[in-house]
């Protein structure tokens, strides 16, 4: 019997989540049959999948509370539900967005009895719907900073007593290092931001350390600051028309040559607030870029250590992000160091571990 998988993502944009979603599927044996069901079809267009478009009125993308957010599931769980007709029986379901995004998935459960497997990649909301996923998925997947989240949602709504703890199992991000390209050495160093431009990733500190940098004579000729972005279809996000006269930036919206411009790069620089994991700063850190994190005790915070194999900064402070790059270049083997030594750090994160037990969910 052949192995048939559906990947539900109603996310319009690309993000980390389906990255990790596409590596998970280069595990998978060939015999599998994997189907995806979103509205985004550029995110799929590379891999042995089948694709079907999942029916998503553009009025109803950015509704994400209120009567319209339950309408627009309604519509998506209609264009599930006529999906399984037409396409019969699959072994297993799997939502990469969380319960709140997915919920239309679990609207199915009430009709028609299917095996669920949820991803959970980020914080949750505190409410009942986040509970119903969570209640109604045969597995749940979660990475470990999101879990007060989780039990936060599980506790305050519904009977304990259901909680099936023994279906929640963490996981932690992995890599597959052989299609990261190694830094290149340049006689400048290379400044890299690359996220999206939702308004938690703070492309605007970024830009504005550089603003402060190129007034400085003493560092204006040593750098260049490379930003790659994914501009998502939300209205939660930051409107860059304002930074882009910004001297000595490079501006390249999602990129299909992201891993040259990495390997073009020496230093990574990571913004974002309370990052649930940073997968970007896992890809830098293979490719051999000396990586500068916000000190906040989110993942990357409590995995690295400041001068060792990176570089720290007080959160959302322009001079502390500044004094962190300038320190990485008015110090060339500190800069070296760091880079090896988040290298070294980074081999522990291999795709195959990391994924070890959602392959066997799958095809169990």
């Amino acid at each position: 019997m052949i192995n048939r998988i559906l990947i539900y993502d109603p996310v319009p944009y690309k993000g980390g989540s389906k990255k990790v979603m596409q590596t998970i599927l280069t595990v998978l044996p060939s015999s599998t049959e994997i189907w995806v069901l979103s509205n985004d079809k550029a995110s799929w267009s590379n891999g042995n999948v089948h694709y079907v478009s999942l029916f998503s009125p553009s009025w109803l993308l950015n509704k994400t509370s209120g009567t319209l957010y339950f309408f627009k599931h309604f519509i998506y769980f209609l264009s599930l539900f006529f999906t399984l007709c037409k396409l019969k029986r699959f072994n297993k379901i799997i939502g990469i967005s969380g319960p709140c995004v997915d919920f239309s998935l679990y609207l199915l459960t009430t009709i028609i009895q299917v095996n669920i497997i949820q991803l959970i990649q980020g914080n949750i909301a505190n409410s009942k719907i986040a509970n119903f996923g969570l209640t109604r998925a045969n597995r749940v997947f979660y990475l470990p900073s999101t879990y007060p989240s989780i039990m936060q949602s599980l506790l305050s709504h519904g009977d304990n007593k259901k909680i099936m703890k023994d279906n929640f199992i963490p996981f932690i991000n992995g890599i597959d290092s052989s299609l990261i390209k190694s830094k290149v050495n340049h006689k400048k160093v290379g400044l890299l931001w690359a996220a999206s431009l939702l308004r938690w990733k703070h492309i605007e500190l970024f830009v504005a350390a550089i603003n402060k940098l190129n007034k400085r004579a003493e560092h204006a000729d040593q750098y260049f600051a490379n930003v790659c972005y994914i501009q998502p279809k939300t209205t939660d996000q930051v409107d860059i028309s304002n930074h882009s006269n910004v001297a000595n930036i490079h501006w390249y919206a999602d990129p299909k040559n992201l891993n040259d411009i990495r390997a073009s790069s020496s230093i990574f620089i990571s913004t974002s607030e309370q990052e649930p994991f940073g997968l970007s700063i896992l890809e830098a850190m293979v490719s051999g870029l000396a990586i500068i994190i916000p000190a906040d005790n989110a993942y990357w915070d409590q995995q690295l250590t400041d001068g060792y194999d990176c570089v720290k900064y007080k959160p959302n402070s322009v001079d502390s992000l500044i004094e962190a790059i300038t320190r990485l270049m008015d110090e060339p083997s500190l800069l070296l160091k760091v880079a090896q030594q988040g290298k070294n750090s980074a081999q522990h994160y291999s795709h195959i571990n990391c994924y070890e037990h959602i392959l066997k969910s799958l095809l169990n």
